[in-house]
């Protein structure tokens, strides 16, 4: 084993994002594969290639065949391996693909060119630096320097990344990233809501973030606000239970109200309870109710699953709505039209807005009346925003999932989320297999019996609040 530390592309790409992902992986020696997608094939068939066989991590194999397919000018190379070895650390590249193009290298008449495939609408900085890091490896080993580093992102829209621009951030995040490397401890944790959640890392790192009661497990703290409570002496979730809001706000950038939330969340977490915060807003109640959940994939423009959780006095029916061909979305937009005017008084219950503004999309799409629309959507009842505005929860995030699991409801499928059935789905449309069909069906049946279990807890809390209507008060 060399003493060098081996920087592969990923560290580099997560170092962005996140230093401890990159330690992390490199000091588990785990290797990303990349994701599947409809994107992916779409890109790659556009030039048809070979890829070197060999097995990750043993990148001198994928290297020495990756040179071999170059010196035979192969005109495209898929999943290839970079390598350059210097004083400090061995570098890899993986790019996506390799691209021949005509001009003198040490290879011959020809020179090759990085293609990155990105899943992004925008071109954010870590691929620019990932094109900018393979696009330098690439000049290091065929002594020429290609036209430009290239994103493919979806449509497809090809983006040419600017060399001159791009190489010198890269090269510092370089520097900083082998810094990391090289560490005995990992650098700190930091549970971010939005950055974790695909992280294979997460549980692990929620976790030690648990043991030390980390100020990154109450929602609202972001990266700045945590730097800004250090400075103040608040490490802990019970220091900054025990704040004074006043003196957060007149010795930081944080505002009255967010100082007061953020204390607030924090004493929720450390009394483990939910804590009233504001009367509830009048929460429709009627004897009949839908409970409302879709999914849909962005990158086919489809919304492919209407899911619905019918309550009435005498039983709870789930209906699912579901576009076995990407082209049957209008026809399940009709059926669920037709389920949902079955009972025209019945509340919509759903959480968050994607449900009403899909509703308003679809209607628009497949020409249905603007009054039809509007008196459906006027039904519509969400519960997360009734929630956030009167309850603080002893929870991380606000998600469904963060709080149908602390009301005690579980998913029979726990690791699964929305882009977990988008996978199922893709995969379905791709094999017919049934049983992703089945897998996406049942988490869409658990988001809406979640969204009922929280509908019956709200209207249990707001009755307890009622009968004791100092704010204050709280329960478990």
């Amino acid at each position: 084993m060399s003493a060098k530390p081996v920087l592969v592309t990923e560290h580099l790409f997560y170092y962005h994002r996140c230093s401890r992902r990159s330690f992390l992986d490199h000091r588990q020696a785990v290797v990303p594969q990349p994701e599947r997608s409809r994107h992916r094939e779409q890109v790659t068939s556009r030039w048809p290639g070979q890829c070197p066989h060999y097995q990750p991590p043993d990148w001198d194999t994928g290297f020495q065949a990756t040179c071999e397919m170059m010196r035979q000018g192969v005109p495209a190379i898929h999943q290839g391996v970079l390598q350059v070895i210097t004083p400090a650390a061995v570098l890899v590249g993986r790019p996506d693909l390799l691209i021949r193009e005509p001009g003198t290298s040490r290879w011959g008449d020809w020179h090759y060119r990085p293609l990155e495939i990105r899943l992004g609408q925008r071109p954010k900085p870590e691929y620019q630096a990932v094109a900018a890091f393979h696009s330098w490896l690439l000049a290091q080993m065929q002594e020429v320097w290609p036209r430009w580093g290239e994103l493919a992102l979806p449509g497809p829209r090809f983006l040419r990344v600017n060399l001159e621009q791009a190489l010198p951030p890269m090269h510092q995040m370089l520097a900083a990233c082998l810094d990391t490397l090289k560490q005995k401890d990992a650098p700190e944790v930091f549970i971010s809501r939005s950055r974790c959640q695909l992280c294979p890392w997460l549980d692990y790192c929620s976790t030690v973030a648990k043991q030390k009661h980390h100020l990154s497990l109450v929602p609202g703290v972001t990266l700045k606000r945590y730097e800004e409570l250090q400075n103040l002496g608040f490490n802990r979730i019970d220091d900054l239970a025990q704040a004074d809001p006043l003196l957060i706000y007149n010795r930081t950038s944080l505002g009255v109200n967010t100082s007061n939330k953020l204390v607030r969340q924090a004493q929720a977490i450390a009394q483990q309870k939910a804590l009233a915060v504001a009367p509830i807003s009048r929460l429709p109640q009627a004897q009949v109710g839908y409970f409302f959940d879709i999914e849909a994939d962005p990158y086919l423009d489809c919304v492919y699953l209407h899911g619905v959780l019918l309550v009435t006095p005498q039983e709870q029916k789930f209906y699912s709505l579901v576009a076995e061909q990407v082209s049957q979305e209008g026809r399940i937009w009709q059926e669920l039209l037709t389920l949902l005017e079955r009972h025209p008084q019945a509340p919509i219950y759903h959480f968050c807005p994607f449900e009403p503004q899909t509703i308003q999309r679809l209607g628009q799409k497949y020409g249905t009346t603007p009054a039809r629309i509007q008196t459906i959507r006027q039904r519509c009842v969400d519960l997360h925003t009734r929630l956030v505005r009167s309850v603080v929860l002893p929870v991380e995030n606000y998600t469904l999932k963060a709080i149908a699991r602390w009301l005690g409801f579980g998913w029979q499928h726990p690791r699964a989320d929305g882009a977990q059935c988008t996978q199922w789905y893709n995969q379905w449309l791709q094999t017919q297999d049934h049983s992703y069909l089945q897998a996406l069906q049942r988490y869409n049946q658990d988001d809406c019996y979640a969204t009922y279990h929280l509908y019956c807890w709200l209207v249990d809390f707001m009755r307890h609040q009622q009968a004791t209507p100092a704010v204050s008060r709280s329960t478990g």
